[in-house]
């Protein structure tokens, strides 16, 4: 599948669907719904988000349902996460509701 790739100076406010990857490395609010989810370091992801795999190394607030969650030390999460599994990186900010699948 294809990765698709939001760079810093992007803004968007809506919904995104996509059967690949994405890449967020600027501002996104809305529901995200994709395979893989990546807020780089630089990005802000704002809403619900739905995936398989999500790895955080910027921000995130709002709901998330996911596979495998990843934060790292740079990752800061403000949200109600569902999961199966999560792992953090000394240093990754986490405040919301952990639920198990």
């Amino acid at each position: 599948m294809a990765k698709s790739f939001f760079s810093s100076d992007i803004t968007i406010d809506g919904e995104i669907r996509s059967k690949g990857d994405i890449e967020i490395d600027g501002s996104v609010k809305g529901k995200v719904q994709a395979a893989a989810i990546s807020v780089l370091g630089s990005g802000r992801l704002e809403g619900t988000v739905e995936c398989t795999t999500l790895s955080i190394d910027g921000e995130l607030q709002g709901a998330v349902s996911a596979t495998d969650v990843t934060v790292a030390s740079t990752g800061v999460v403000v949200a109600d996460i569902s999961y199966n599994t999560i792992s953090t990186s000394k240093g990754a900010k986490i405040q919301g509701t952990l639920k198990v699948k």
